[in-house]
C-alpha cells in the first residue's frame, strides 16, 4: 500500500470580476443545487461576432472533428454555424455516457475579453479560444452506503475509490469533496490554518482576543463530522485492484473503473484550466459527502463568499492556434479529457447515490 494523496488544488488568488452566483441556503439536505437533466447534446454558442476571415479558418478546422454527413450545410450556413455544429456533435459523441456529473457548455471566441476574465499576461493573437462553462447542474452524491460496503468487503477499496475520484476531478472539473471543503474552510474560518492549535495562534497574531462563539466551526469539528475513509487512509496498489477487478460483483466493477482512471492519469490526461486567466471556478462537477457532516455548512458559506463577484462559472479555457497540427493535438487531448470525465461519472455511480 502507499499513502493516499490528500492535497487539493492550490487556492487560486481571486483577482477577477466574474459573474455573480446565487448563494445556497439551508441545511445539509437542502443546500445543494438542483439535480439536472443531463442533455445528450453539449450546447455550444459563440460569444464574439467579429473577424470573419479567422472564423472561416476556425470553421475549416472544426469541420475536421466530424464527418460530412454530420453537418447540415446550406446557402445560409455561416462559419460560426459550422463551428457550432461540429463542436456540439463531437463533444456529445464523447460525453454521451455522462449521467450524473455537471453538464457544460462550449463557448468559442477570438477575443480574450469575451469571457469577462482578466488575464495574467498579454495573450497571443490568432487563437481560437474555446471555453468550458458550467451549466450549474451539480448533484449531491452520498457515498456512505456504497463505500462502506466496499470497505467491508475489501478494506481500503472504498478509500481508494474516493482518492481516485478526487484525482480525476482535479484533472477535469473538481468535485466538492470533504478534502476540497476543508481547503475552503481553512480560508473561510481559520486564517488559512488546518488545526485548532494553529488557528488559535493565528487568532492571537491578528489581535482577535474575543472568545470563540459556541456556533463557530473548528478544524477538529469539521474533520470529526466525516467517516475516516473520506479524509484519511491508504490506497490500494494496482496489483491488488487488478485482483479485485477480476470479479463481476459491485467491488469488481468499481475496481475496473479505478484502473481506467489510473491509466488515464498515467498518461497525464486533463481538461484545460483557465491557466492564463485570473479567477476561481465557483462550480463543481458534484458535491460528495456522507450525509450527516459539515459539507453543507461549508458549501453554504463558500457560496456566500462568492457573492462579491470574484469567481467565475468557467471551468477552463483552451487556447488553440489556428493551424491544423495544433488543432488536432488539442482535439486528441480533449477527447482523452472527456474520457476521464466519463470514467469519473462511472465511478461516482459505483460509489454513491444521487440525492
Amino acid at each position: 500500500m502507499r499513502n493516499s494523496i490528500g492535497s487539493t488544488r492550490a487556492f487560486v488568488k481571486k483577482c477577477t470580476k466574474g459573474r455573480p452566483v446565487a448563494a445556497s441556503s439551508g441545511g445539509v439536505a437542502t443546500c445543494f443545487l438542483t439535480l439536472p437533466f443531463i442533455s445528450q447534446n453539449v450546447p455550444f454558442r459563440s460569444v464574439h461576432e467579429e473577424n470573419d476571415r479567422k472564423w472561416l479558418q476556425a470553421a475549416k478546422l472544426c469541420a475536421e472533428l466530424v464527418g460530412d454527413d454530420e453537418l447540415v450545410i446550406n446557402s445560409k450556413t455561416t462559419a460560426r454555424d459550422i463551428i457550432s455544429q461540429s463542436l456540439s456533435v463531437w463533444a456529445s459523441r464523447h460525453c454521451a455516457d455522462i449521467q450524473v456529473l455537471d453538464s457544460f457548455e462550449l463557448l468559442a471566441a477570438l477575443d480574450h475579453d469575451a469571457f469577462d476574465l482578466d488575464y495574467e499576461q498579454k495573450p497571443e493573437k490568432d487563437l481560437l479560444l474555446i471555453g468550458i462553462q458550467s451549466q450549474q447542474a451539480t448533484p449531491y452524491i452520498n457515498v456512505k452506503a456504497k463505500v462502506e460496503r466496499l470497505e467491508a468487503e475489501y478494506p481500503g477499496l472504498g478509500r481508494t475509490a474516493i482518492n481516485y475520484a478526487e484525482l480525476a476531478g482535479y484533472r477535469t472539473f473538481t468535485a466538492f469533496t470533504p478534502q476540497v471543503a476543508f481547503h475552503h474552510a481553512s480560508y473561510l474560518y481559520w486564517y488559512g490554518t488546518d488545526s485548532d492549535e494553529d488557528f488559535e495562534q493565528e487568532r492571537g497574531a491578528f489581535g482577535d482576543e474575543d472568545e470563540i462563539d459556541e456556533g463557530s466551526l473548528m478544524p477538529s469539528q469539521f474533520l470529526a463530522s466525516f467517516p475516516d475513509y473520506l479524509l484519511n487512509g491508504e490506497v490500494l496498489e494496482r496489483d491488488v485492484i487488478q485482483r479485485i477487478a477480476s470479479g463481476t460483483d459491485e467491488a469488481g466493477e468499481t475496481a475496473k473503473v479505478i484502473l481506467s482512471i489510473m491509466d488515464l492519469i498515467d498518461q497525464d490526461v486533463r481538461l484545460p484550466y483557465s491557466n492564463n486567466y485570473c479567477g476561481e471556478s465557483a462550480f463543481f462537477s458534484c458535491y460528495m459527502g456522507a450525509g450527516d457532516d459539515m459539507l453543507g455548512r461549508v458549501l453554504d458559506d463558500f457560496y456566500q463568499s462568492t457573492g462579491d463577484g470574484e469567481y467565475t462559472d468557467m471551468y477552463g479555457i483552451a487556447e488553440v492556434k489556428l493551424d491544423k497540427r495544433s488543432f488536432l493535438k488539442w482535439k486528441t487531448e480533449m477527447e482523452k479529457g472527456f474520457a476521464l470525465y466519463t470514467q469519473l461519472d462511472r465511478l461516482m455511480r459505483c460509489i454513491g447515490d444521487v440525492q
